[in-house]
């Protein structure tokens, strides 16, 4: 209560004393310092410094602080809502003051200065008043308190704009005099004093912000700060350019030029200079690759221009202050050579190929990349850490901006692109001619060291670490904010020419990616043709393992690599049209394959002798290996790639180099090649259902599609190509093993011995009829296959190969049987391939002879299983006995429709054909394969020996039978048979 009392006292002597003044204009003026006059009549200072502060400014800040102490004190005592309640009342009774009493304004001296803060308004004076004249009366504390922070306010204004005023004169008459000279050369030149103008424009531009608001004079004033500001950009740029100059010795003048042009808010026009100057050396050096035409474009003119900063430099040692006249108009021509391979870039390529051009590109990358290092170092110490990222980003445009047409132009060098007909002949001319380098491998090459080059780039133009550290330590927290905001600023616009830069970097490569599988046509189709020649050439015997085997797998790594630039460059996009073109180009070369099998079996089947050759057999088997090895690696191929596609769709959603969430730590090469190829080939992405409901670009459901593991092939033309590939595969082993029973068996139908009636001489009747030399023959041929095949079936990794193709290996038996039933004259009312192999295998057709069949036996070989036998040796017997069977098979069904086709058969050729049948039924009964021998063989050896009145009596009690299964038909049929070659009335 005591100090609220004295308070009160405090504020009514206080509005009394400003009441009496506020009625006369000198009063208030005399209570004002007169900025021109001073307060010692022969002061040390001059005209428009500042004094030093005062006795009576210490008593205003012990004034300013007890107020503040009182407002706390009484904030304590009352309590905070009791303040404002009485605020509140305070607020009523001005309102009702005002209505009142009269208002009494404030007028302050007319000045035509300024200061740092705007004239104040009449309303605002006015209203200070009646706040002063209301608190007059008022004993609310709060309220006098108030009424003296509005008053302070304006007077502080108003001090402001005074002084302001009386030092504008000054400030704009000193600055000719800064801008003609304060310094003097050695040459008795003289340099303007710049920094000082550039102080004094700064302090008229705030003085001119200030007055605003005043009457007059303020055309006057911006058409004078306009003039000194023209004449402060001319005078600054020679002193920019020596600078620049001057820069890889000293930095001190470059960085007052930097505090110069960010006073003038010119900071743009400093960093444009500055970041122009910089990539001198490496266009140099980009034009001076391909001989003495690129040298006399760029390099001489680089050279040039490098001498004669030299020898500026070498003067400038002597005499530091040359005239800068002289100098801008050196830096000048500098300049002019340094932009001058932008305009010429057609430079001879005939002595440029595309080796060198690709050994030369990472050669000039390291180079940019070196200028980056030092640049992010120099940055740092002219442009502060906030810019820096920012101009070592303009440095990598501007490194690149010049050779863009040169670039695109090498490339072209490297793989043609041929004006309105799309991409044509792939790799031309001398770009390509014996270096090996050109085509999509040239242009992978050089994209793949760019990405390279981009990601080290991107260490160079990130943000140091703790550059923000300094307003760590700041207490105020909308500073810290400011600072935030004007840091994510900063880095919004390095990221953006962290971009622009990438695009325009990565833009000579964009014709390529967007039409990869059209570049990739040619010279893969010019690769296939090759092969394919030497594929056909391949029609003997005697190296066809060793050529094809070279020969086959030829093409995997074609594709393997055109699977790799399609992921490098377009990283996923336009996926269909480069697989498809894969997919071409291995099941061409699989069909080149299987057209050179089916030659092989050709010539086997016209020049296989009467004696069997197991150099043959195992010539016929490693090419079935062969076979098995390129089915195997195109599956893994698939996989292989399905599982790129798959990474590749995960890349495209990445996001880092678009969102705005800040500066990445770093870049990985996959990264950016996602981006770019992207910014390529996205141009308009469209968001589809992947299937769960969640909206993806169209292009990632496509490449997740394709991955799909749910069994649908990657390249399916390619795996019916080798699903042809191994049917001739096997058909060539199987011509291989059956050429000599096949040659055998081919004639034996007219033989006369079938004609035969009578009893033979007299050794036939002591030692019995014997099998003939034909079917002898074929007997030994199969018992030899065994010790052919096993050796083979031995190599565990060549029969794993093998096995590999050998599905649907029977049906290379299928012709002698087709024979067969078109002998017996019956046609295949369903399937003829599933019809024929139920006949082949025999399983039904035992239970259709009644009481003739040799079921027991024939049971007991599919029955016979070796339980001891291991695992690899089980893969082996089952190796050679699937080969015997489908050569027992084939053998069967010849000898069976050789039978059929007899013409006539007397009752002693009908006991050597039963004989002969019986003897292969041996045979095969000794090989011990499951399903042989084949049940016609020992009915139809009953058949020729069966006595007329059995075999009528068998063919007539089935007439009334109906047919359940063309395999019956086939059996009554072949019983007419024998019985119409035997004379026998049925």
């Amino acid at each position: 209560e005591v100090v609220v009392e004295q308070w009160h006292k405090a504020a009514k002597e206080f509005n009394n004393t400003a009441t009496m003044g506020i009625n006369e204009e000198e009063a208030l003026t005399s209570t004002l310092i007169d900025p021109e006059s001073l307060d010692n009549p022969n002061p040390p200072y001059q005209k428009g410094q500042v004094q030093d502060p005062k006795c009576r400014d210490a008593w205003a800040a012990i004034l300013f602080y007890a107020q503040l102490i009182a407002v706390a004190c009484v904030c304590g005592v009352l309590g905070v809502p009791a303040v404002q309640r009485n605020i509140h009342g305070q607020q009523q009774q001005q309102q009702q003051q005002h209505l009142q009493g009269e208002a009494t304004n404030i007028h302050g001296p007319d000045v035509s200065g300024g200061g740092i803060k705007s004239a104040p308004s009449k309303e605002d004076t006015t209203n200070t008043n009646n706040d002063i004249d209301n608190n007059s009366t008022d004993p609310n504390p709060l309220s006098t308190l108030h009424s003296l922070l509005n008053l302070k306010n304006h007077l502080t204004t108003t001090r402001s704009i005074l002084a302001a005023a009386s030092s504008w004169d000054e400030t704009i008459n000193s600055i000719p005099k800064l801008l003609s000279s304060s310094s003097t050369g050695s040459t008795g030149g003289s340099s303007p004093n710049l920094i000082e103008a550039v102080t004094a424009l700064s302090k008229l531009e705030q003085g001119a912000r200030a007055l605003q608001g005043m009457p007059e004079g303020q055309v006057e004033r911006s058409a004078a700060i306009a003039k000194v500001r023209s004449q402060l950009e001319v005078l600054l740029k020679p002193q920019l350019l020596h600078a620049l100059k001057k820069m890889d010795t000293r930095l001190g003048p470059l960085q007052q030029c930097v505090l110069m042009y960010g006073t003038l808010g010119k900071m743009d026009v400093m960093r444009e200079e500055y970041v122009k100057m910089r990539p001198g050396e490496v266009i140099g050096l980009w034009f001076s690759f391909g001989g003495n035409g690129g040298h006399a474009v760029g390099g001489a003119s680089s050279d040039k221009s490098m001498m004669k900063v030299n020898k500026e430099d070498s003067e400038d040692q002597t005499d530091d202050d040359d005239d800068d006249e002289e100098e801008a108009e050196d830096f000048d021509f500098s300049d002019e050579i340094t932009e001058q391979p932008a305009t010429k870039t057609s430079i001879p390529s005939q002595q440029i190929n595309a080796k060198q051009f690709i050994e030369f590109l990472p050669t000039f990358y390291e180079a940019v990349l070196e200028l980056l290092s030092k640049e992010r170092t120099q940055s740092k110490q002219v442009f502060g850490p906030e810019l820096a990222p920012s101009i070592v980003g303009r440095v990598l445009l501007e490194c690149f901006k010049p050779i863009m047409s040169s670039f695109k132009s090498r490339l072209g060098n490297v793989c043609p692109v041929v004006p309105g007909s799309g991409f044509g002949s792939g790799v031309s001319g001398s770009s390509s001619g014996n270096d090996g380098f050109g085509g999509t491998e040239g242009i992978a090459a050089a994209y793949e060291s760019t990405i390279q080059f981009l990601s080290l780039a991107y260490d160079q133009m990130e943000p140091w670490e703790g550059k923000s550290s300094s307003g760590s330590n700041n207490n105020n927290n909308q500073e810290n904010t400011d600072a935030d905001g004007a840091a994510s600023t900063n880095e919004d616009d390095v990221m953006e020419t962290i971009r622009t830069a990438f695009r325009m970097i990565a833009s000579p490569f964009v014709p390529y990616q967007r039409a990869l599988a059209e570049v990739e046509r040619d010279p893969l189709g010019k690769a296939a043709s090759m092969v394919a020649k030497d594929v056909r050439s391949v029609v003997g015997l005697q190296d066809a393992a060793d050529r094809l085997g070279d020969l086959a797998p030829f093409m995997f790594p074609l594709a393997d690599s055109a699977i790799s630039r399609f992921e490098l460059l377009t990283s996923g996009y336009n996926a269909p049209a480069t697989l498809a073109l894969v997919d071409n180009l291995i099941a061409t070369h699989a069909s080149e394959l299987a057209i050179a099998m089916g030659s092989l079996s050709s010539h086997v089947s016209n020049s296989t002798g009467n004696e069997f050759d197991e150099q043959h057999a195992n010539c016929a088997l490693e090419i079935l290996r062969i076979a098995g090895s390129f089915k195997r690696t195109l599956k893994s191929f698939d996989h292989s790639v399905k599982d790129r596609l798959r990474s590749l769709s995960d890349l495209m959603l990445d996001d880092t180099l678009e969102k705005g969430d800040g500066l990445p730590d770093a870049l990985e090469p996959a990264q950016l090649r996602s981006f770019l190829a992207k910014e390529a080939c996205n141009l308009s992405p469209d968001y589809i259902d992947d299937g769960t409901g969640v909206k993806l670009p169209a292009s990632v459901v496509e490449l997740r599609r394709l991955a799909s593991s749910d069994g649908s092939p990657l390249f399916p033309k390619s795996v019916d190509s080798v699903s042809r590939l191994a049917r001739s595969c096997q058909s060539f082993v199987f011509e291989v093993c059956y050429a000599i029973p096949e040659q055998n068996l081919r004639g034996i139908s007219a033989l006369p011995v079938w004609k035969q009636d009578s009893v033979g001489d007299g050794d036939e009747e002591s030692y019995g009829i014997l099998p003939q030399s034909f079917i002898t023959h074929v007997g030994e041929h199969i018992l030899a296959l065994v010790q052919a095949l096993e050796p083979f079936a031995s190599d565990k990794e060549a029969l794993g190969l093998a096995n590999e193709v050998m599905n649907g290996v029977i049906e290379v038996a299928l012709q002698p049987w087709k024979e067969f039933v078109a002998a017996a004259g019956v046609s295949l009312t369903g399937d003829d391939k599933s019809e024929l192999t139920s006949l082949m295998r025999g399983k039904e057709v035992s239970r259709l002879f009644g009481d003739d069949g040799d079921n027991e036996l024939d049971n007991q070989n599919e029955e016979e299983v070796d339980e001891d036998e291991d695992h690899d040796d089980k893969a082996s017997t089952a190796f050679c006995n699937q080969w015997l069977d489908v050569v027992g098979l084939a053998v069967a069904g010849r000898l069976l429709e050789r039978t059929m086709r007899v013409p006539r058969l007397g009752r002693k050729g009908a006991e050597h054909l039963a004989t002969d049948l019986n003897y292969i039924r041996n045979v095969f009964t000794a090989l011990g394969v499951a399903g042989h021998p084949h049940p016609l063989l020992g009915y139809m050896a009953k058949l020729v020996t069966m006595d007329e009145e059995s075999l009528q009596f068998k063919i007539s009690s089935r007439q009334g039978e109906m047919t359940p299964s063309d395999a019956l038909e086939v059996i009554k049929r072949a019983e007419i048979r024998i019985a119409y070659v035997r004379g026998i009335s049925v």
